[in-house]
């Protein structure tokens, strides 16, 4: 029995005949029947009842059928971390980062490690915080530092390292800047915020539910970075929430602070990494130093 003839077989029953298992396959429709065959002589058993145009499993081949899916999730598992061995072996080091703490967090340590006796490679990925714990969690980087996100998969780890701090931000001559404006004003404003499934938009929306306002008027939302929506900020009405650390450098261009009261959306500066990050020392090192910066930002704000 090998691997590849596993997987012959789950296509056989995931699409429900030779000929489309064949082409997901890329192999004949005989050499599909000639490993499932192959498969039933092995075991001694049926596998499959073949009856009309339909295929269904018998119970020793509902049997093989879930041993073949836990075996590829292993074998994909197994792939992931030993790619993960090799490339810290070799001093390449893949991170992952939020716009908003590149400047403040990653520039400072990488700028402090790269002239260091011991070479490193990186390779750096600046995304929103979802895709980058979802990229961690496919095993396609060692670390990310990002914010919280709303659901944790079992094979990554956080470190809370502080807090993050927002702010509302809008064009320097939009209606509401230069007020303060309420909760009810913002309410009916237009919004660009990220999409459902990143935690900060969630906070943004009970933070209007919770005071008995109804849904905001979302006319962008965008899966990357809010930072990289400035020019369309600028140049419009609407409204958008941006780390405390991604608003400093661009206040004054062009763009003004609300003064509201965000304590609500309060959140934290996280790294993130799979159990299974090998223990290599340069990974460990930055793992700890990008800790510490994030900290000591966290404290000096």
């Amino acid at each position: 029995m090998r691997l590849e003839d596993l997987d012959v077989f789950r296509a056989v029953h995931e699409t429900g005949n030779f000929q489309r298992a064949a082409l997901r396959c890329g192999l004949s429709q005989s050499a599909v029947t000639k490993v499932v065959r192959k498969l039933e002589d092995e075991f001694g058993v049926q596998l499959m009842e073949r009856g009309g145009r339909s295929l269904a499993l018998t119970p020793a081949g509902r049997t093989l059928y879930l041993r073949a899916m836990e075996l590829s999730a292993l074998t994909i598992a197994t792939r992931r971390d030993m790619a993960g061995e090799v490339a810290a072996m070799r001093g390449a080091i893949r991170l992952g980062i939020v716009p908003a703490l590149l400047g403040s967090v990653a520039a400072p340590v990488l700028a402090d490690m790269l002239p260091g006796p011991h070479p490193v490679q990186l390779l750096v990925s600046v995304k929103h915080s979802a895709e980058l714990v979802r990229m961690l969690e496919e095993g396609k980087l060692d670390l990310a530092v990002c914010f919280g996100v709303q659901h944790l998969p079992p094979d990554v780890l956080r470190t809370r390292v502080g807090p993050q701090r927002y702010r509302l931000v809008v064009r320097a001559g939009h209606p509401l800047a230069g007020s303060i404006p309420s909760l009810e004003q913002l309410s009916k404003s237009r919004w660009l915020l990220p999409t459902s499934d990143v935690t900060l938009r969630t906070e943004v929306e009970q933070m209007f539910a919770n005071a008995g306002l109804g849904a905001l008027d979302v006319r962008v939302e965008t899966d990357t970075s809010a930072t990289l929506m400035i020019p369309l900020l600028r140049r419009s009405d609407l409204i958008t929430v941006l780390p405390e650390q991604a608003f400093q450098p661009l206040a004054g261009e062009g763009l003004a602070a609300l003064d509201v009261d965000l304590h609500a959306l309060t959140g934290e500066v996280t790294v993130y990494h799979r159990r299974k990050t090998p223990s290599v020392g340069l990974l460990m090192e930055l793992k700890h130093r990008l800790e510490a910066q994030a900290r000591s930002n966290s404290l000096s704000g």
